[in-house]
Protein backbone atom coordinates (compact mmCIF):
# COMPACT_ATOMS: atom_id res chain seq x y z
CA UNK A 1 0.00 0.00 0.00
CA UNK A 2 1.20 3.17 -0.87
CA UNK A 3 1.92 6.26 1.76
CA UNK A 4 -0.85 8.22 0.01
CA UNK A 5 -3.47 5.30 0.26
CA UNK A 6 -2.29 4.71 3.99
CA UNK A 7 -2.99 8.19 4.34
CA UNK A 8 -6.65 8.03 2.91
CA UNK A 9 -7.41 5.05 5.48
CA UNK A 10 -6.44 6.78 8.22
CA UNK A 11 -9.23 9.60 7.23
CA UNK A 12 -11.74 7.41 5.90
CA UNK A 13 -11.32 5.61 9.36
CA UNK A 14 -11.09 9.21 11.67
CA UNK A 15 -14.71 9.81 9.72
CA UNK A 16 -16.32 6.36 10.71
CA UNK A 17 -15.51 7.27 14.52
CA UNK A 18 -17.34 10.26 13.79
CA UNK A 19 -20.04 8.83 11.95
CA UNK A 20 -20.41 6.08 15.00
CA UNK A 21 -20.95 9.11 17.39
CA UNK A 22 -22.93 10.79 15.05
CA UNK A 23 -25.43 7.76 15.08
CA UNK A 24 -25.16 7.55 19.07
CA UNK A 25 -26.06 11.41 19.10
CA UNK A 26 -29.10 10.13 17.02
CA UNK A 27 -30.26 7.30 19.11
CA UNK A 28 -29.63 9.29 21.94
CA UNK A 29 -31.86 12.30 20.86
CA UNK A 30 -34.62 9.70 20.50
CA UNK A 31 -34.29 8.25 23.70
CA UNK A 32 -34.06 11.76 25.65
CA UNK A 33 -36.17 13.78 23.25
CA UNK A 34 -38.92 15.22 26.07
CA UNK A 35 -38.03 16.70 29.19
CA UNK A 36 -40.36 18.58 32.11
CA UNK A 37 -38.58 21.11 33.88
CA UNK A 38 -43.98 26.81 36.62
CA UNK A 39 -43.13 29.17 33.71
CA UNK A 40 -40.29 31.24 35.90
CA UNK A 41 -39.44 34.66 35.06
CA UNK A 42 -37.51 36.25 37.80
CA UNK A 43 -36.65 39.85 37.37
CA UNK A 44 -38.09 39.90 33.97
CA UNK A 45 -42.31 41.10 32.99
CA UNK A 46 -41.68 39.03 29.75
CA UNK A 47 -42.76 35.07 29.55
CA UNK A 48 -40.62 32.59 28.49
CA UNK A 49 -42.19 32.17 24.97
CA UNK A 50 -42.08 36.29 24.57
CA UNK A 51 -38.30 35.94 25.68
CA UNK A 52 -37.11 33.63 23.17
CA UNK A 53 -39.46 35.47 20.49
CA UNK A 54 -37.24 38.66 21.21
CA UNK A 55 -34.05 36.33 21.25
CA UNK A 56 -34.45 34.94 17.74
CA UNK A 57 -35.42 38.75 16.80
CA UNK A 58 -31.87 39.68 17.57
CA UNK A 59 -30.61 36.48 16.07
CA UNK A 60 -32.27 37.33 12.77
CA UNK A 61 -31.02 40.94 12.73
CA UNK A 62 -27.50 40.04 13.01
CA UNK A 63 -27.65 37.56 10.26
CA UNK A 64 -29.66 39.71 8.03
CA UNK A 65 -26.46 42.50 8.62
CA UNK A 66 -23.81 39.87 7.85
CA UNK A 67 -25.11 38.48 4.90
CA UNK A 68 -25.11 42.26 3.62
CA UNK A 69 -21.30 42.25 4.17
CA UNK A 70 -18.22 41.92 2.23
CA UNK A 71 -16.63 39.41 5.07
CA UNK A 72 -19.95 36.90 4.17
CA UNK A 73 -18.75 37.30 0.81
CA UNK A 74 -15.13 35.91 1.78
CA UNK A 75 -16.40 33.32 4.27
CA UNK A 76 -18.83 32.10 1.87
CA UNK A 77 -16.92 31.46 -0.88
CA UNK A 78 -16.71 27.59 -1.83
CA UNK A 79 -15.92 24.88 -4.57
CA UNK A 80 -19.73 25.19 -5.31
CA UNK A 81 -19.33 28.80 -6.17
CA UNK A 82 -16.49 28.31 -8.40
CA UNK A 83 -17.08 29.62 -12.38
CA UNK A 84 -16.23 27.75 -14.81
CA UNK A 85 -12.98 26.37 -13.59
CA UNK A 86 -11.71 23.20 -12.83
CA UNK A 87 -11.04 21.40 -9.57
CA UNK A 88 -7.36 22.13 -8.06
CA UNK A 89 -5.38 19.55 -6.04
CA UNK A 90 -5.08 20.37 -2.02
CA UNK A 91 -1.45 19.81 -1.69
CA UNK A 92 -1.18 21.05 2.38
CA UNK A 93 -0.42 17.32 3.18
CA UNK A 94 1.44 15.91 0.49
CA UNK A 95 4.67 16.23 1.26
CA UNK A 96 6.63 17.75 4.04
CA UNK A 97 7.16 22.04 3.96
CA UNK A 98 7.05 24.98 6.64
CA UNK A 99 6.38 28.09 5.49
CA UNK A 100 6.66 30.79 8.76
CA UNK A 101 5.85 34.73 8.67
CA UNK A 102 9.19 35.11 9.02
CA UNK A 103 10.00 33.44 5.58
CA UNK A 104 7.19 35.82 3.88
CA UNK A 105 6.83 38.73 5.20
CA UNK A 106 7.26 41.67 3.08
CA UNK A 107 4.53 43.92 1.15
CA UNK A 108 3.20 41.68 -2.17
CA UNK A 109 1.59 43.28 -4.70
CA UNK A 110 -0.67 41.62 -7.75
CA UNK A 111 1.21 42.22 -10.84
CA UNK A 112 -1.44 44.14 -12.89
CA UNK A 113 -0.84 44.07 -16.71
CA UNK A 114 -0.57 47.40 -18.80
CA UNK A 115 -2.64 46.92 -21.57
CA UNK A 116 -5.38 44.04 -22.55
CA UNK A 117 -3.09 42.79 -24.95
CA UNK A 118 -0.15 42.01 -22.55
CA UNK A 119 0.14 38.99 -20.49
CA UNK A 120 -0.91 35.18 -20.88
CA UNK A 121 -3.80 33.42 -20.04
CA UNK A 122 -1.74 31.80 -17.05
CA UNK A 123 0.93 34.13 -15.10
CA UNK A 124 2.80 31.76 -12.80
CA UNK A 125 4.90 29.64 -15.54
CA UNK A 126 8.33 29.12 -14.59
CA UNK A 127 10.01 32.08 -12.94
CA UNK A 128 6.45 34.28 -14.14
CA UNK A 129 4.98 35.25 -10.56
CA UNK A 130 1.43 37.12 -10.28
CA UNK A 131 2.80 38.80 -7.66
CA UNK A 132 5.57 40.95 -6.93
CA UNK A 133 7.75 42.09 -3.66
CA UNK A 134 7.09 45.83 -3.38
CA UNK A 135 8.89 46.46 0.22
CA UNK A 136 9.75 44.72 3.67
CA UNK A 137 7.30 44.51 6.62
CA UNK A 138 6.90 42.86 9.82
CA UNK A 139 3.53 41.14 8.54
CA UNK A 140 2.74 39.25 5.37
CA UNK A 141 1.29 42.09 3.92
CA UNK A 142 -1.11 41.00 0.19
CA UNK A 143 -2.57 43.77 -2.09
CA UNK A 144 -4.89 42.59 -4.96
CA UNK A 145 -7.69 43.57 -6.84
CA UNK A 146 -10.98 42.93 -5.22
CA UNK A 147 -12.20 41.30 -8.11
CA UNK A 148 -9.34 38.65 -8.12
CA UNK A 149 -10.00 38.22 -3.66
CA UNK A 150 -13.81 37.29 -4.55
CA UNK A 151 -12.82 34.71 -7.33
CA UNK A 152 -9.79 33.20 -6.26
CA UNK A 153 -9.52 30.42 -8.49
CA UNK A 154 -8.76 33.25 -11.14
CA UNK A 155 -6.16 34.60 -9.47
CA UNK A 156 -3.41 33.01 -12.04
CA UNK A 157 -5.94 34.05 -15.00
CA UNK A 158 -6.29 37.02 -16.56
CA UNK A 159 -9.93 38.52 -16.48
CA UNK A 160 -11.76 40.71 -18.49
CA UNK A 161 -10.79 44.29 -18.01
CA UNK A 162 -7.94 43.50 -15.34
CA UNK A 163 -5.81 46.09 -16.97
CA UNK A 164 -8.23 48.75 -15.25
CA UNK A 165 -8.33 47.14 -11.72
CA UNK A 166 -6.68 48.77 -8.37
CA UNK A 167 -5.04 46.42 -6.07
CA UNK A 168 -7.93 47.79 -3.55
CA UNK A 169 -7.77 44.46 -1.53
CA UNK A 170 -5.63 44.01 1.34
CA UNK A 171 -4.73 41.51 3.20
CA UNK A 172 -2.22 41.56 6.50
CA UNK A 173 -1.15 38.71 8.45
CA UNK A 174 0.62 39.71 11.96
CA UNK A 175 0.95 35.62 12.77
CA UNK A 176 1.38 32.91 10.18
CA UNK A 177 2.18 29.47 10.20
CA UNK A 178 1.87 26.46 7.53
CA UNK A 179 3.78 23.38 8.54
CA UNK A 180 3.17 19.85 7.28
CA UNK A 181 5.86 17.16 8.57
CA UNK A 182 5.62 13.36 6.76
CA UNK A 183 6.77 10.31 8.28
CA UNK A 184 6.28 6.85 7.89
CA UNK A 185 2.84 6.41 9.86
CA UNK A 186 1.21 9.20 7.80
CA UNK A 187 2.16 12.87 8.62
CA UNK A 188 1.37 16.19 11.46
CA UNK A 189 -0.52 19.13 10.49
CA UNK A 190 0.41 22.68 12.13
CA UNK A 191 -1.36 25.46 10.91
CA UNK A 192 -1.99 29.46 12.23
CA UNK A 193 -3.35 32.70 10.70
CA UNK A 194 -4.17 35.64 12.00
CA UNK A 195 -5.22 38.13 9.24
CA UNK A 196 -6.82 41.77 8.95
CA UNK A 197 -8.72 42.36 5.59
CA UNK A 198 -9.53 45.92 4.02
CA UNK A 199 -11.53 46.91 0.99
CA UNK A 200 -11.05 50.17 -0.83
CA UNK A 201 -8.66 51.28 2.84
CA UNK A 202 -12.35 50.21 4.80
CA UNK A 203 -11.92 47.54 7.13
CA UNK A 204 -13.66 44.20 5.92
CA UNK A 205 -13.37 42.07 8.86
CA UNK A 206 -10.81 39.78 10.55
CA UNK A 207 -9.90 36.13 9.68
CA UNK A 208 -7.95 34.08 12.46
CA UNK A 209 -7.42 30.22 12.04
CA UNK A 210 -5.48 27.74 14.37
CA UNK A 211 -5.57 23.67 13.37
CA UNK A 212 -2.97 21.12 14.43
CA UNK A 213 -4.21 17.62 13.02
CA UNK A 214 -2.01 14.22 13.73
CA UNK A 215 -2.62 11.45 11.01
CA UNK A 216 0.25 9.28 13.06
CA UNK A 217 -0.42 6.75 15.46
CA UNK A 218 -2.77 8.76 17.34
CA UNK A 219 -5.13 10.51 15.01
CA UNK A 220 -6.29 13.68 16.79
CA UNK A 221 -7.91 17.24 14.97
CA UNK A 222 -8.10 20.48 16.73
CA UNK A 223 -9.58 23.41 14.91
CA UNK A 224 -10.93 26.40 15.75
CA UNK A 225 -11.62 29.53 13.25
CA UNK A 226 -13.32 33.02 13.62
CA UNK A 227 -14.06 35.95 11.22
CA UNK A 228 -15.15 38.96 13.08
CA UNK A 229 -17.09 42.01 11.04
CA UNK A 230 -16.37 45.64 11.52
CA UNK A 231 -19.58 46.15 12.95
CA UNK A 232 -18.84 43.95 16.20
CA UNK A 233 -20.01 41.01 15.10
CA UNK A 234 -18.47 37.49 14.86
CA UNK A 235 -18.82 33.59 14.17
CA UNK A 236 -16.57 30.83 15.16
CA UNK A 237 -16.32 27.08 14.91
CA UNK A 238 -14.66 24.93 16.83
CA UNK A 239 -13.96 21.17 16.04
CA UNK A 240 -12.07 18.42 18.16
CA UNK A 241 -10.99 14.94 17.47
CA UNK A 242 -9.47 12.71 20.20
CA UNK A 243 -10.08 11.39 23.38
CA UNK A 244 -12.99 13.56 23.28
CA UNK A 245 -15.15 14.61 20.30
CA UNK A 246 -16.26 18.27 20.51
CA UNK A 247 -17.73 20.60 17.68
CA UNK A 248 -19.07 23.83 18.63
CA UNK A 249 -20.56 26.92 16.18
CA UNK A 250 -21.19 30.31 17.59
CA UNK A 251 -22.51 33.95 16.55
CA UNK A 252 -21.48 37.01 18.82
CA UNK A 253 -22.06 40.50 18.90
CA UNK A 254 -18.94 41.91 20.55
CA UNK A 255 -19.05 39.42 23.89
CA UNK A 256 -22.34 38.57 24.24
CA UNK A 257 -23.30 35.05 22.20
CA UNK A 258 -26.34 35.75 19.93
CA UNK A 259 -26.06 32.07 19.27
CA UNK A 260 -24.32 29.09 20.20
CA UNK A 261 -24.55 25.70 19.76
CA UNK A 262 -22.10 22.97 21.25
CA UNK A 263 -21.89 19.38 21.39
CA UNK A 264 -18.98 17.18 23.76
CA UNK A 265 -19.25 13.33 23.68
CA UNK A 266 -16.25 11.29 25.70
CA UNK A 267 -16.65 7.30 24.07
CA UNK A 268 -16.60 5.02 27.04
CA UNK A 269 -14.63 2.24 27.98
CA UNK A 270 -14.57 -0.53 30.53
CA UNK A 271 -14.71 1.26 33.48
CA UNK A 272 -16.65 4.60 32.72
CA UNK A 273 -19.53 4.93 30.33
CA UNK A 274 -19.86 7.36 27.95
CA UNK A 275 -20.39 10.84 28.29
CA UNK A 276 -22.36 13.47 26.48
CA UNK A 277 -23.48 16.96 26.59
CA UNK A 278 -25.24 19.21 24.29
CA UNK A 279 -25.91 22.93 24.63
CA UNK A 280 -27.96 25.33 22.36
CA UNK A 281 -27.97 28.88 23.28
CA UNK A 282 -30.01 31.58 22.03
CA UNK A 283 -29.35 35.13 23.86
CA UNK A 284 -29.84 34.11 27.29
CA UNK A 285 -31.74 31.07 26.94
CA UNK A 286 -29.83 27.70 27.09
CA UNK A 287 -31.26 24.08 26.18
CA UNK A 288 -29.10 21.60 27.59
CA UNK A 289 -29.27 17.69 27.61
CA UNK A 290 -26.20 15.55 29.07
CA UNK A 291 -25.78 11.98 29.88
CA UNK A 292 -26.49 12.56 33.98
CA UNK A 293 -30.01 14.03 33.01
CA UNK A 294 -33.35 12.68 32.58
CA UNK A 295 -34.42 14.62 29.65
CA UNK A 296 -33.69 18.35 27.93
CA UNK A 297 -33.86 21.12 30.39
CA UNK A 298 -34.60 25.62 29.85
CA UNK A 299 -32.40 27.78 31.18
CA UNK A 300 -32.93 31.93 31.36
CA UNK A 301 -30.46 34.03 32.51
CA UNK A 302 -29.00 30.68 34.46
CA UNK A 303 -31.84 29.49 36.29
CA UNK A 304 -34.58 26.54 35.47
CA UNK A 305 -37.94 27.01 33.24
CA UNK A 306 -40.18 24.75 35.19
CA UNK A 307 -43.04 23.68 33.07
CA UNK A 308 -40.62 23.92 29.61
CA UNK A 309 -40.82 20.79 27.47
CA UNK A 310 -38.15 20.16 24.96
CA UNK A 311 -39.67 17.85 21.93
CA UNK A 312 -36.47 17.03 19.31
CA UNK A 313 -37.46 16.40 15.56
CA UNK A 314 -35.65 14.28 13.66
CA UNK A 315 -35.67 15.14 9.73
CA UNK A 316 -36.15 11.89 7.78
CA UNK A 317 -35.59 13.43 4.95
CA UNK A 318 -32.26 13.44 5.42
CA UNK A 319 -31.23 9.85 5.48
CA UNK A 320 -28.69 8.78 2.77
CA UNK A 321 -27.50 12.38 2.22
CA UNK A 322 -24.15 13.42 3.01
CA UNK A 323 -21.06 12.35 1.35
CA UNK A 324 -22.73 10.21 -1.43
CA UNK A 325 -21.95 7.28 0.56
CA UNK A 326 -24.52 7.16 2.74
CA UNK A 327 -22.22 8.39 6.04
CA UNK A 328 -23.35 11.54 7.87
CA UNK A 329 -20.89 14.16 9.32
CA UNK A 330 -21.13 16.77 11.79
CA UNK A 331 -24.32 18.56 10.77
CA UNK A 332 -26.30 15.88 10.91
CA UNK A 333 -26.12 16.56 14.64
CA UNK A 334 -26.73 19.82 14.90
CA UNK A 335 -29.97 22.33 14.70
CA UNK A 336 -28.13 24.75 13.03
CA UNK A 337 -26.99 22.71 10.29
CA UNK A 338 -30.26 21.27 9.74
CA UNK A 339 -29.73 18.24 11.73
CA UNK A 340 -32.57 18.42 13.37
CA UNK A 341 -35.75 20.66 14.87
CA UNK A 342 -36.41 21.62 18.26
CA UNK A 343 -40.14 21.78 19.81
CA UNK A 344 -40.86 24.05 22.72
CA UNK A 345 -43.92 23.53 24.77
CA UNK A 346 -44.76 26.06 27.34
CA UNK A 347 -46.20 25.94 30.77
CA UNK A 348 -49.34 27.14 29.27
CA UNK A 349 -49.26 24.47 26.52
CA UNK A 350 -48.48 26.73 23.67
CA UNK A 351 -45.91 25.58 21.23
CA UNK A 352 -43.11 26.80 19.20
CA UNK A 353 -40.88 25.13 16.39
CA UNK A 354 -37.82 26.38 16.29
CA UNK A 355 -36.60 26.74 13.01
CA UNK A 356 -40.02 28.66 11.85
CA UNK A 357 -39.73 31.19 14.83
CA UNK A 358 -35.97 31.75 13.35
CA UNK A 359 -36.98 31.32 9.92
CA UNK A 360 -35.89 29.31 7.20
CA UNK A 361 -33.90 32.29 5.35
CA UNK A 362 -31.73 32.64 8.72
CA UNK A 363 -31.00 29.30 8.85
CA UNK A 364 -29.83 28.40 5.48
CA UNK A 365 -27.86 31.33 5.82
CA UNK A 366 -26.45 30.32 9.50
CA UNK A 367 -25.90 26.66 7.63
CA UNK A 368 -24.16 27.94 4.82
CA UNK A 369 -21.81 30.75 7.35
CA UNK A 370 -20.92 27.67 9.87
CA UNK A 371 -20.17 25.15 6.83
CA UNK A 372 -17.83 27.70 5.45
CA UNK A 373 -15.77 28.27 8.58
CA UNK A 374 -14.25 25.02 8.66
CA UNK A 375 -11.12 24.58 6.83
CA UNK A 376 -11.77 28.25 4.44
CA UNK A 377 -11.75 27.99 1.00
CA UNK A 378 -10.79 31.87 0.48
CA UNK A 379 -7.80 30.84 3.07
CA UNK A 380 -6.73 27.64 1.23
CA UNK A 381 -7.03 28.97 -1.85
CA UNK A 382 -5.78 32.80 -1.86
CA UNK A 383 -3.63 33.35 1.21
CA UNK A 384 -2.16 30.20 1.42
CA UNK A 385 -1.30 30.18 -1.90
CA UNK A 386 0.04 33.79 -2.06
CA UNK A 387 2.32 32.40 0.64
CA UNK A 388 3.74 29.87 -1.13
CA UNK A 389 4.42 32.14 -4.10
CA UNK A 390 5.88 34.56 -1.18
CA UNK A 391 8.11 31.93 -0.22
CA UNK A 392 9.50 31.01 -3.61
CA UNK A 393 10.18 34.90 -4.37
CA UNK A 394 11.74 35.27 -0.89
CA UNK A 395 14.01 31.87 -1.13
CA UNK A 396 15.14 32.95 -5.16
CA UNK A 397 16.20 36.37 -3.22
CA UNK A 398 18.70 34.48 -1.15
CA UNK A 399 19.89 32.04 -3.63
CA UNK A 400 20.67 34.61 -5.78
CA UNK A 401 22.70 37.32 -3.30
Amino acid sequence: MSHLEDYQLKFKNMKRNIVAVGMLLAFSAALWSCSSSDDKTPGQDQTLEQNLTSETQSLVTAVEEISTSEGYKLITLSESTKEGAEDESDDRFSFTRTITLEDIKGVYNYILPTSEAEGSSTKMWGTEFAFEKAEESEFFVINLPQEKAEKPWMLYQEMEGESEMDNDFNVTASQYNSSTVMNIEGFEFDYLLDADINIEEEAAGSIFVDWTMSMSAGMSWDYESEFGFPNGYSVGHEFEFGEEIEFAYNLKKDEEVLFMEEVSYTPGNGEENAEYEYTLTIGNIKIVRNSNSEGYEVYRDGELEEGAVITVLNDDTKEGEGDGEGEEDESDNAFCRGGFDIKITFADESEVILSELIGEETLEQLDEIFSSMHDMYFVNKLVDRVAKEAYEINMSEEAGE
